[in-house]
């Protein structure tokens, strides 16, 4: 992940419904906790998606299947962003420190760990976030934009001045320093984001668009 994607993911915690924020507590919580979808039978091997699986034992608390196809081992967490993290027990409270939108060096201190390791599982937390996203909505359905500066934290070489914290825009109105976020909600909680190229009539309708005519 880019370091603009990065700084646009984490703008974006405080726009978590109660319900996804209670779903990324779930996801990332300890070994003994871990929610029942992480924990069942895969439905396809990670390596080769054959269906052939077979229970393998088990490893560092979590079952093992091997595929009878091509004979690779996995967990349930194998192909996923959270997959060879260790510190488990940890995960829950580090959920609780993105929901609180806490920074790098806050959260590694409010679990304990590095911030080298806390800005690693921030990296990893946020693609498991993207990737629960809603993919349907139903009943009354809300949309709005929102706009964030285009951030280039971590590169060496800027292709602009260096802004001050907390700095705005050097053009006013909107411009290509602003990037479009559309953010649709239903009623019942259901709430999906995405970044546009363009905002527009045709990138719009493009993301709203039901998958299944895509």
């Amino acid at each position: 992940m880019k370091a603009s994607q990065f700084t646009r993911w984490i703008a974006q915690l405080s726009n978590l419904s109660p319900e996804q924020r209670e779903q990324l507590k779930a996801c990332l919580s300890a070994p003994g906790s871990l929610p029942q979808e992480m924990i069942a039978t895969p439905s396809s091997c990670p390596h080769c998606q054959s269906s052939e699986l077979q229970p393998w034992g088990s490893s560092g608390g979590l079952p093992r299947y091997r595929c009878k196809f091509c004979g690779k081992t996995s967990n349930p967490l194998t192909g996923t962003p959270m997959a060879r993290l260790r510190k488990r027990h940890l995960w829950q409270g580090y959920a609780e420190a993105l929901t609180q939108s806490l920074t790098v060096r806050r959260a590694a201190k409010h679990c304990g760990v590095s911030k080298n390791t806390a800005f690693l599982w921030r990296h990893r937390f946020l693609t498991q976030i993207a990737d629960h996203q809603a993919q349907h909505e139903s009943g009354i359905v809300e949309a709005d934009e929102t706009f964030f500066l285009e951030s280039f934290k971590g590169q060496r070489d800027l292709p602009r001045p260096p802004r001050r914290r907390g700095g705005s825009a050097k053009q006013r109105g909107l411009s290509a320093e602003q990037i479009p976020v559309l953010v649709v909600r239903d009623r019942s909680g259901q709430h999906a984001d995405f970044q546009l190229k363009k905002l527009d009539a045709v990138h719009v309708r493009e993301r709203l668009r039901p998958p299944d005519r895509c």
